[in-house]
């Protein structure tokens, strides 16, 4: 069994669906199945991170397997500009407190503030997977 520290070291892989790179999709999806048991959902690997157009139709393609919710503990934060999804990240309890772990090309990955990560974006919306 992973724990979310474990992936604190994985690298930013574009397509990255494993332990040895992941991406801002393969993140939490790797996440919720190895830390919290979830069924994995579809991965996309194909799609570039760059192509905004084919990510959020990705998105569009699985948003039925989650249910909104607020910011909680293993729900996905999804960061919109506009209509277009731009980045995910997941909901993790790191000492007590409510946060989100994501990783990037430009830092990698790295676990932030939820009002950080709002901040980033025109929108954010949170998803709980219910696979």
């Amino acid at each position: 069994m992973h724990k979310i520290d474990d992936y604190l070291s994985v690298p930013y892989v574009d397509g990255g669906r494993d332990m040895a790179g992941l991406d801002c999709w393969g993140q939490p999806r790797l996440v919720l199945h190895n830390v919290f048991g979830k069924p994995l959902f579809k991965s996309f690997g194909h799609v570039s991170p760059d192509d905004k157009t084919n990510l959020t139709n990705s998105y569009a393609q699985i948003v039925d397997q989650f249910k909104p919710c607020l910011a909680k503990e293993q729900a996905i934060a999804c960061g919109f500009r506009g209509q277009s999804l731009i980045h995910m990240g997941l909901c993790v309890v790191v000492d007590g407190q409510l946060q989100i772990l994501h990783t990037s090309r430009k830092k990698g990955p790295s676990i932030v503030k939820i009002a950080d990560f709002k901040r980033l974006f025109f929108e954010v919306k949170f998803y709980e997977y219910t696979g």
